[in-house]
């Protein structure tokens, strides 16, 4: 619930505070009231500050055990230490150079960047569209089917009753899938015709009613709305790299480096 790392670095500090002004401490080392007041809200419970403290405390004693025992000293982690610096340095440079600025992606470009490669969305085995409706029991399941063969909406049925978390609030959409990220409905929906509401059935989660939008064979094209969400990050990813390396290019005219040819 709450990241250690991140409080034992913003509040391992502190010595010698004022009797009054700290809430716990380990030997030298103290948890001033100010630096838990600006890392928890105000309106937390008692027992949320309390784990928080807990926590900072239990931390805290970790790392002193592993200094004592100069584990610092070991040559792998002080080369992982040392990369790890580095790693944050050029992270808050970059995050100083660019965090204001906002990477917005136009509709064109995505459209540009799909038909640039298209050959990265070729599936490479076939995938099924399906949608579900889940519940525990299989009279449920079966009243489900009979509403659904009467004509009732199928995404507003998820909505009021699939157990399933992850696809009721989109309708019950499974999204598209294969025969090794969900093997039982990989079978139970091989054998259904498109748009037409499946029997209850049953698996370890309890009784599905399943309805496939469409089936693709191996080697097919992934359509631009299967994937749009994948290729805007790709185009974001694209613009950041690319204005990462002007700021390089203009450090390097600005400095004094060197490659040499490999021996």
């Amino acid at each position: 619930m709450y990241p250690l790392l991140f409080i034992g670095t913003l509040l391992a500090c502190n010595l010698n505070p004022y009797e009054d002004d700290y809430i716990a401490r380990v030997d030298d080392t103290y948890l001033k009231i100010d630096d838990l007041k600006r890392i928890i809200s105000t309106s937390s419970s008692i027992e949320e500050k309390n784990i928080i403290i807990s926590q900072w405390v239990d931390q805290e004693l970790l790392f002193k055990e592993a200094l004592k025992r100069k584990l610092e000293e070991n040559p792998t982690l002080k080369k992982q230490i040392k990369q790890t610096r580095r790693d944050l340095l050029i992270a808050a440079l970059l995050d100083s150079e660019f965090g204001r600025d906002e990477i917005n992606v136009k509709k064109a470009e995505v459209d540009r960047y799909y038909e640039t490669n298209k050959d990265s969305y070729v599936r490479t085995e076939p995938e099924i569209h399906a949608r579900h409706i889940l519940v525990s029991s299989f009279r449920d399941a079966t009243g489900l089917r009979a509403a659904l063969r009467e004509g009732a909406d199928f995404s507003q049925l998820a909505h009021q009753h699939s157990e399933d978390l992850d696809t009721y609030y989109v309708g019950g959409d499974l999204g598209l899938f294969n025969e090794s990220t969900e093997p039982i409905l990989w079978m139970a929906c091989m054998s259904l015709k498109l748009n037409t509401v499946s029997s209850p059935i049953q698996t370890d989660y309890g009784y599905h009613i399943i309805e496939v939008l469409a089936k693709y064979e191996e080697g097919s094209l992934q359509k631009i709305n299967e994937i749009e969400e994948q290729i805007t990050e790709a185009v974001v990813w694209q613009k950041h790299h690319s204005r990462v390396q002007k700021l390089i290019a203009s450090l390097k005219k600005n400095s004094d480096w060197v490659i040499k040819d490999l021996p």
